[in-house]
């Protein structure tokens, strides 16, 4: 009887051996599997609650830290290797604010996690603190710009926008105010042929052009009406000449300017009396050396006409330099005739050459032939006997022949 209790105590204690074997076993199993991680989850946004504890004073706050927070979770790899910062609800309560404006976050898992799941894995916050700075209330004027995006159809151009209102109050801390420069509101115009109109939504921008979004702030209109007017567009050459006369021994040897064409939009009827973009006041006088001017070209074209393009200046560059004199010697047989007639013999008499006297550019000048200036004379309506008649040169903008020089025609009864 003894020797059967003994056997079966022992049978008991072997069993219970057994089992823990198997569970140290499968313990061990399961962690070399699915061990315990440790992961960071960034940018958690942070609920504020009983946010009226600070506004039914009349007081506003801006959020100076804690926005968002950052966890680290350590539990299975199977559950932490799938969560996100979606998977997670933190909160802020302002009604325990401590003296320096601070309170805790808490963070907890939300309904998207498995509450199974929840109960196996840890959560400590990295940034677990909200900071307010807590101000009085402020209001602030702030114009409306209109911003638009796409392309109108070919042949169009956008006029200026206008926003009703043209101007918002902002109210909110002192300290987010004071970054606010504009609102904006942002249309669409693409493929626009007639004029724009619709309600569009407002945003405030800082003075760096990013949004400012915060909720402690509040505009009077958080829409505004916008027209946007569509103009017909044409393309028209620009021309510029100069006034005035450089320093004496000097001369205008070249104009420069960029774009030599814009592109302007108007009303049908008003573009049709634009054919050019004409700047005939670049004053030249007493200069000796090159001239660069940016035109503003608002003020050369109707002020019912704008500019269909980006570009609102024309960069114009005057080149002067010192000019030289040079004579050459024209002899009569050098001088074309030109309107002759059958009835007539024509004879040129001149005893000496005709020195004429150039004014021009060294490198042009320089090396300038008798040839190069094509003297000619027009004999069509004379008659017998001799007369003095005028020579004409070849026109050219790099020289200038000083005076007027003529040689005398002897005609006679052709035989």
């Amino acid at each position: 009887m003894k020797k059967s209790k003994r056997n079966i105590l022992k049978s008991i204690v072997n069993r219970i051996g057994a089992l823990a074997i198997a569970f140290v076993l499968w313990f061990l199993g399961m962690n070399i599997q699915n061990p315990a991680v440790s992961k960071t989850i960034s940018g958690i946004p942070v609920e504020m609650l009983n946010i009226d504890s600070i506004t039914e004073n009349g007081s506003v706050f801006d959020v100076t830290k804690g926005e968002t927070v950052d966890i680290v979770v350590r539990g299975p790899r199977s559950i932490v290797d799938n969560l996100e910062a979606e998977n997670f609800d933190a909160t802020a309560d302002l009604s325990q604010l401590s003296v320096t404006n601070s309170t805790t976050i808490e963070v907890v898992p939300n309904a998207s996690v498995n509450v199974k799941n929840a109960k196996q894995f840890s959560i400590i916050p990295v940034n677990g603190y909200v900071t307010l700075s807590i101000e009085e209330e402020v209001e602030k004027s702030i114009p409306v710009k209109v911003i638009t995006t796409g392309t109108v159809a070919d042949g169009y151009a956008i006029g200026n926008p206008s926003p009703t209102p043209n101007m918002i109050t902002v109210s909110g801390p002192a300290s987010v105010l004071e970054n606010i420069v504009e609102a904006r509101a942002v249309v669409g115009i693409d493929g626009a042929s007639e004029e724009i109109t619709e309600s569009a939504k407002v945003g405030c921008i800082d003075g760096y052009g990013s949004a400012v979004e915060k909720e402690n702030i509040t505009l009077s209109d958080k829409r505004v009406n916008v027209s946007i007017p569509v103009y017909k567009t044409k393309t028209i050459p620009v021309n510029i000449k100069v006034a005035g006369t450089p320093r004496e021994g000097y001369a205008v040897r070249e104009i420069n300017y960029n774009p030599d064409k814009i592109t302007i939009a108007g009303d049908e009827e008003v573009l049709a009396k634009v054919s050019s973009l004409d700047i005939n006041d670049i004053i030249v006088t007493d200069a000796s050396g090159t001239i660069e001017k940016n035109i503003a070209i608002s003020e050369y074209i109707p002020a019912d006409i704008t500019v269909a393009e980006d570009t609102t200046e024309i960069a114009v560059s005057v080149s002067v330099e010192p000019t030289i004199d040079k004579e050459l010697s024209v002899a009569a047989a050098a001088v074309k005739m030109e309107g002759q007639s059958g009835d007539y013999e024509y004879s040129l008499s001149s005893a000496q050459p005709i020195r004429v006297k150039l004014t021009g550019f060294e490198d042009i000048i320089g090396n300038l032939k008798v040839d190069d200036l094509s003297p000619k004379i027009d004999v069509k309506d004379l008659t017998e006997g001799k007369h003095s008649v005028q020579i004409t040169f070849k026109e050219s903008e790099d020289f200038v022949i000083s005076g007027t020089y003529f040689v005398t025609v002897e005609v006679k009864k052709a035989e």
